[in-house]
């Protein structure tokens, strides 16, 4: 039986024309490079996203200690405790957005060299 990759399948099925398959794996290659490259970008900036994460539970350690100063102020206390906090939070949202993208255009290319038990031609003409 002949197999070929899901998304040309999709494509040619859509565009049914005697160029289709010649389309269908050029655009095939550009997607390919395209979430390649992005989610090699992405992973990049996990790295920037993690030691940012760091820096800010470090950033709420010190403010909880008035960073080793007596508290004269309660209300700038209190303040610089929830700002940091709320650093913590914005950089773990940042964080976990990343990986979910980066799982989400992964999944995506695998999707796309998914194999399907048809040929392009069967595919047209069932369209037809």
């Amino acid at each position: 039986m002949n197999t070929t990759k899901s998304f040309i399948a999709q494509f040619v099925a859509i565009v049914k024309g005697d160029d289709a398959e010649v389309l269908a794996q050029k655009t095939l290659r550009r997607a390919d490079s395209a979430l390649r490259s992005q989610i090699a970008a992405l992973e990049g900036n996990l790295v920037s996203a993690e030691d940012k994460l760091s820096e800010a539970q470090e950033g709420e350690k010190k403010a909880l200690v008035n960073s080793g100063y007596q508290i004269t102020d309660s209300n700038s206390y209190v303040s610089n405790l929830i700002a940091a906090r709320n650093s913590v939070i914005s950089a773990e949202e940042e964080l976990e957005s990343l990986k979910s993208r980066i799982a989400y255009l992964k999944e995506k290319l695998d999707g796309l060299q998914e194999e399907v038990p048809a040929t392009i031609k069967e595919v047209v003409n069932d369209k037809k």
